[in-house]
């Protein structure tokens, strides 16, 4: 099978390759599909869960129990400062 990527996958591909990680290409798509195989595996397992909580989030936000917009990204923006450093 031959396979073409668009540029910016070939550059990701190859950064991983110049970091050691992998001898060539075709172990990186091996191991990224094996990730996208374990991330549906994951969402099948918990997907009555996932819905649920959405469910229940719906629902709080119908009895007006949401937390205000701007309060949110201020949650979001402050998460992502402490992340980065």
């Amino acid at each position: 099978m031959t396979l073409t990527v668009d540029p910016t996958s070939e550059k990701r591909i190859q950064r991983e390759i110049k970091r050691g990680h992998y001898r060539e290409p075709a172990e990186v798509v091996a191991r990224a599909l094996a990730l996208l195989e374990e991330q549906e595996e994951w969402l099948q397992r918990n997907k009555d869960v996932i819905n649920e909580r959405l469910d229940e989030s719906y629902a709080q936000f119908e009895r007006g129990e949401g937390i205000p917009e701007d309060k949110v990204r201020a949650i979001l923006a402050q998460d992502r400062a402490d992340r980065i450093g």
